[in-house]
């Protein structure tokens, strides 16, 4: 099977913003993913333990929860949509498996009027990555065995989402100190993520 050249090629930024407006469309409700979100869910998609059909998560980017179907105005517009995002998934993709090291989250490729824009962007985009990891959370385990099990900072690859995620309650309130060293972590840290998986397939 060959894929169409088509869906290999990257999104302009006048698609992104087609595909922003659709999602935040007042169809979706507060259900749907932000753009940003959908970056860092389809990278952990594409870093992670294993391969996964569209079917597997496909329905939680226009529902976090995955209940919901997306409403379409036409099968022309759904088409579309699909399209797009199936070519941003490729793209993502196709990054780790060319050059890991030049990865950069969608957040850090934009412009932002104020610091609290940006910082509920890379919220978005951490917590989007979790998403992705726990459509098969048992399958990321032996990355947490692999923190647990060394004192090496290289193998702490996680940590920097989960801190910028305030997915943890019990979490202090991070300094804007912490909060740059930890934001300027990421890149590295899903690259690394990648490595893991290929070492571990590997080994």
């Amino acid at each position: 099977m060959t894929i169409s050249d088509d869906l290999l090629q990257p999104l302009s930024s006048e698609e992104l913003d087609e595909l922003e407006d659709f999602l935040l469309s007042d169809v979706h409700g507060e259900k749907s993913m932000t753009l940003d979100m959908l970056d860092g869910f389809l990278a952990s998609l594409a870093v992670g333990p294993s391969v996964m059909m569209p079917d597997d998560w496909l329905p939680m980017v226009f529902d976090v929860e995955g209940q919901e179907e997306p409403a379409f105005a036409s099968k022309e517009q759904g088409e579309r949509i699909l399209s797009l995002i199936t070519r941003y998934m490729n793209a993502v993709a196709a990054v780790f498996e060319n050059d890991p090291d030049v990865y950069l989250p969608l957040y850090e490729l934009c412009s932002f009027d104020d610091p609290e824009e940006e910082s509920l962007a890379i919220r978005a985009w951490t917590l989007g990555f979790i998403l992705g990891m726990e459509i098969r959370w048992d399958e990321w385990q032996p990355v947490f065995d692999a923190v647990e099990e060394t004192d090496n900072s290289d193998v702490l690859l996680l940590s920097p989402i989960f801190a910028l995620s305030g997915s943890d309650e019990d979490m202090p309130e991070l300094t804007e100190a912490e909060l740059e060293t930890w934001r300027d972590l990421i890149p590295d840290s899903v690259s690394g993520l990648y490595r893991f998986w290929q070492n571990y397939r590997e080994g």
